[in-house]
């Protein structure tokens, strides 16, 4: 579904009644599309291997013309960056949200399981995705640039929380890096059980480790996911 439909109210010279006419259509097919084709990417090199793998491959299982792929995406590895970069969007988008006098800590938490209960589907893609990097080397460069930008994002929100200034403060920038390792963290112990619970109770395991601190995390038991809050 087109996450922003958009309409048009047209007033007609020969009636004076408004006619809703939508506008939007082809952005949100464009969506569509490029969606398709991060999910077609990520299947095949599952299935066939990276390596194996090619733009018209990609094309052909989504029903477009080569042509159409590099409309949407200059390389194949960029198919599935989009991926990394919607979700992270979303993170942000989540925390941009919270309230303003949302203590931070709360804030992190709160946004990133809200996010988890809206995107398991991605997270479950952006697992099997992970099962094809060990033998994907220029995949697993691009993925690490879009993860240093996505850090330094996040980082910036935390700095507006803050009131501090991001290139002089290291503290948000850090604290970014901290979220998206708990979120990295969370999607594979949640695959490794099965990916039959919520992803959000492990996210909030996490999180319980991340806001005690090193000394008080190294002092307690592994911490298992949370049934509920």
């Amino acid at each position: 579904m087109c996450r922003h439909p958009l309409t048009a109210v047209w007033q007609t010279t020969h009636a004076e009644k408004e006619v809703e006419v939508p506008v939007g259509v082809r952005e949100c097919k464009k969506e569509r599309t490029r969606d398709d084709l991060a999910a077609a990417a990520v299947s095949l090199f599952i299935s066939r291997g990276y390596e194996q793998t090619t733009v018209e491959d990609i094309a052909v299982a989504v029903g477009v013309s080569p042509r159409t792929f590099f409309r949407y995406f200059p390389t194949k590895e960029d198919a599935v960056v989009g991926l990394l970069k919607s979700g992270a969007v979303d993170l942000q988008d989540e925390l941009a949200a919270r309230p303003v006098d949302e203590p931070l800590p709360d804030a992190l938490r709160n946004a990133t399981c809200n996010w988890a209960r809206l995107g398991e589907q991605r997270a479950r893609t952006l697992l099997q995705l992970m099962q094809v990097l060990p033998g994907a080397p220029a995949l697993r460069a691009h993925l690490e640039d879009e993860r240093r930008r996505k850090v330094t994002e996040l980082g910036d929100l935390v700095a507006l929380r803050l009131g501090v200034d991001p290139e002089q403060d290291p503290r948000p920038k850090l604290i970014g890096a901290l979220v998206l390792r708990v979120v990295t963290d969370a999607i594979e112990r949640w695959s490794a059980d099965g990916g039959t619970g919520e992803l959000a109770h492990y996210l909030d395991a996490g999180f319980d480790l991340l806001t005690c601190g090193i000394p008080a995390a190294c002092a307690v038991s592994a911490p298992k996911a949370r049934e509920g809050r």
